[in-house]
């Protein structure tokens, strides 16, 4: 038999072919800069929450695309849409192997988020009055959403970060693993949805699904089903360098401003008012998406190997940080308060720093070893599914 022919290359007006199951490895570079967004926005809720007061008049940077360095819930909007476009990429081929996918899927998200609440146990428990203290300084909300003493026993953390979470769609061990119910209903809903639907359907059924998922205020969901729509339309999205910057533009606009502008009496605090709510945030995390898929020069960026560092590091680092700023970071800002901008900067440096260095072991300790060992799990799955 001959050998196949070789794949024509791409034409410079289109995209390079994306074949299903490869990764996109520009989008890794994303994740890693949504990532590092989500531990600036912590940091700042947590010792200047004035940033994100509500009411916000006149124009300031929170207003610009560029809140898009601290607004951390874009950066999980970012997240949500690139889960839609991984989860198309891994689809079951039969509808037998949807529950396969959909356990392991479980399993990827519950061990780390059960690893990190075991953490965040051992640092509240370790700083169990920083928090409350920080919070009577500089009045910030966000505290509310971390444990207070009498900090409750590891059991209890233990079943928060592997299944609690997943029920309520909260703990308060490690606040940001509320993400963790919608990535494992999304994971239900893109992996149930191509099971059912034939491969040339796809593309519509995830169309059709965005309008009643809005009505119904499952915005979050909804942006599962854009990311699996542009993967739908990977290969046909043309390499266009003013359309994807426009398109990237048009994102950071409807999407990065931060929430809460008043309405005020006139057009521009009207417009101000709606730019980075739910729904427009999620709309401008597809663009972003599209844009980087779109713009060679931004692919080229997002491969650079410091941001695939960051890319493979995004997923530790969302569980590792907050115990962080809940524990140590807390005890520092106590002990040189009042600290002035400087002393903020030097903090967040440190903070972040340290969470990167807290990262890496997770990594190879944790994240990796799962990965490896559910890449197993559903090669042998599929292989005993075959057999039936």
């Amino acid at each position: 038999m001959a050998p196949p022919a070789p794949s024509p290359a791409p034409s410079p007006a289109q995209s390079p072919t994306v074949p299903r199951g490869a990764r996109v490895t520009c989008l890794d570079g994303l994740r890693g800069v949504a990532a590092c967004a989500v531990v600036a926005f912590h940091f700042l809720y947590a010792f200047a929450p004035g940033v994100f007061a509500k009411g916000r008049t006149g124009f300031g940077l929170s207003d610009t695309p560029l809140a898009v360095l601290w607004n951390g819930r874009f950066s999980v909007a970012i997240f949500f849409v690139l889960s839609g476009f991984v989860l198309a990429a891994s689809c079951p081929r039969t509808l037998r192997e949807a529950p396969l996918l959909i356990a392991l899927r479980y399993l990827r998200l519950a061990i780390p988020a059960l690893i990190s609440s075991i953490i965040a146990w051992a640092w509240l428990t370790g700083f169990p009055d920083a928090g409350r203290e920080v919070q009577a300084l500089t009045g910030s909300s966000w505290f509310r959403w971390t444990y207070q003493p009498p900090i409750p026993p590891l059991s209890q953390a233990m079943w928060e970060g592997a299944i609690g979470t997943f029920i309520e769609g909260t703990t308060r061990f490690n606040n940001p693993l509320w993400t963790m119910r919608t990535e494992f209903l999304g994971s239900v809903l893109i992996y149930g949805a191509y099971a059912l639907v034939p491969q040339r359907r796809r593309a519509l059924a995830m169309a059709a699904g965005l309008l009643p998922l809005v009505l119904a205020d499952q915005i979050s969901l909804a942006a599962f089903c854009a990311g699996a729509l542009v993967f739908e339309a990977r290969n046909r999205l043309p390499a266009h360098t003013g359309l994807g910057l426009a398109l990237g533009l048009a994102g950071l606009v409807l999407g990065a401003p931060l929430s809460g502008h008043t309405a005020g009496m006139g057009m521009g605090d009207l417009v101000l008012s709606v730019l980075g709510s739910p729904g427009l945030s999620e709309m401008g995390a597809t663009l972003i998406v599209l844009s980087i898929l779109m713009t060679p020069a931004l692919r080229a960026m997002f491969e650079r190997p410091l941001l695939q560092r960051l890319g493979e590091l995004s997923f530790p680092l969302y569980l590792v940080h907050v115990p962080l700023i809940c524990g140590p970071a807390c005890a520092i800002f106590l002990h040189f308060a009042p600290m002035g901008s400087l002393g903020l900067a030097l903090l967040f440096a440190l903070t972040a720093t340290a969470a990167l260095a807290l990262a890496i072991p997770f990594l190879l300790l944790v994240e990796r070893p799962v990965l490896s060992g559910l890449r197993a799990l559903r090669t042998r799955g599929k292989a005993r599914l075959a057999a039936l």
